[in-house]
């Protein structure tokens, strides 16, 4: 097994376990499960990535944003 195998049945395992100690096991099959735990993988993956964004600096300022967003979708600004 190498090591990224390890690391991702390690990872599985932990969340595996928090699941068995709440009450919504009683009720999860093992499908279920790996369904939890991929969610869980890519949303920690999309955040990784945003965070890299972030680091990158491939980022606009939330003004900017704004008032783009309203631009683009005829949104009047009421501040």
């Amino acid at each position: 097994m190498n090591r990224q195998e390890q690391t991702t049945l390690e990872s599985f395992h932990r969340f595996l376990g928090k699941q068995l100690e709440t009450e919504a096991a009683v009720d999860m099959s093992p499908e279920k499960a790996l369904a939890l735990w991929r969610e869980e993988q890519e949303t920690l993956a999309a955040i990784r990535e945003g965070l890299e964004d972030i680091d990158a600096g491939r980022t606009i300022p939330l003004e900017e944003f704004d008032q783009n967003f309203r631009r683009k979708h005829g949104i009047a600004d009421n501040s």
